[in-house]
Formats: structure tokens, sequence, C-alpha cells
């Protein structure tokens, strides 16, 4: 049996087995439930249908109430080289209009530390080249503590990539993660980049 056919096959039965069960079902405005169509019994499902499980989800741009409370996070700093040593500043800040309880930020740079990085209180080498720092609570508008990092490159780099992410958020929904997610390229001249 050719491929085209075996497709073909597979559409009908599902499409025959929806129909069996009592044509296609509408939400019932209940997460993860459904009801049959309108005048319709509950029907069995038969052979070749399709049941959903688990919730249902919501509209393309409609926020679930399950989705809590929103929050724009950002992160806004300053890096600078020289020689072998990287130090980068960096502001969390909430644009709100939630505030948030707690957020963590990863740092990573694309060349390797040579031993101790010495950061902020509440920050933690994860890896070779990658640290992550608590933020503290961030009231909506406001901006949190300034947390300090200060690398010493393994070997001194012609250029330096500086990875910038949210990992955790406190638990908020963030509505514009293009400004929690940066990416900045740092050359050794001693100026700084700002971010």
């Amino acid at each position: 049996m050719r491929v085209r056919t075996r497709a073909w096959l597979l559409l009908v039965g599902c499409a025959g087995g929806v129909l069996w069960a009592g044509g296609p079902a509408r939400a019932t405005g209940l997460p993860g439930t459904v009801a049959p169509a309108p005048g319709r019994g509950a029907a069995a499902p038969g052979p070749g249908s399709v049941a959903a499980v688990g919730p249902a989800s919501p509209a393309h741009g409609v926020r679930s109430p399950a989705a809590g409370p929103r929050a724009d996070l950002a992160f806004h700093g300053r890096a600078v080289i020289d020689g072998d040593r990287m130090e980068v500043r960096l502001t969390p800040r909430d644009h709100g209009p939630a505030a948030v309880p707690e957020a963590s930020v990863r740092m990573r740079w694309s060349v390797a530390a040579a031993g101790a990085v010495t950061s902020s209180p509440g920050c933690a080498r994860t890896g070779e080249r990658t640290v992550v720092c608590g933020t503290g609570a961030l009231a909506a508008g406001q901006a949190g503590e300034e947390i300090r990092l200060v690398v010493r490159l393994r070997v001194p780099a012609p250029e330096v990539t500086l990875e910038v992410e949210t990992v955790w958020n406190g638990g908020v929904t963030d509505p514009d993660r293009t400004n929690d997610r940066l990416r900045v390229l740092v050359l050794p001249t001693g100026d700084e980049y700002a971010f």
C-alpha cells in the first residue's frame, strides 16, 4: 500500500471515529472538560476515535486564569573587559503590573574562567562558564539591587559573548521575554558596554 493511500485511510478513519462518537466536541468552559455536541448524549469512544486528555488550551493571546499574575521582568547592565578580567554589573527591574516575589538570572560567558568567580551574595557558580544569581523580591515598577560579577578569564580573548536570561521568574507570567533574554558582545577595550 502506498504512503498516500495509507495517509488517506488514516484521515478517513479518524473522521469516521469522530462522527461515530457524536460529532465534534465543544468546550464547556471548564479546564480539561468537553461536552458532547448539542442534542447528543455522551457516547463512548469507538474504534478510530481520538480522545482529548488534559487541560484545554486557551485561544491564542488569551490568558488562562490559572496563568497567574503578570509582570515584565527586565535586566539592564554594563560589562567591561580589562585584560583577562571581565566585570558585569546587572540590575533587575520589574515593569509590573504585579510584584515578583523572587527571580533567578543566569549569566553565561563564551570564554572559560580561570579559578574563582567573585559575585554578589545570592549567586552560585553552576558551571565553568555559568553563574546563577537570585534577584530578591522586586516591587512592581521598581529596580532591584545591583548584581556584580567579576570573572577572571582563563586566557585573554579578542571578544566575549555574555548571555543573560531569566531562569525563574517567581511564578509570574512575563508578557515580554525580549528584555530578559540578552546576548552582549564585549570587546577587551576597557570600555563599558551598556545593555
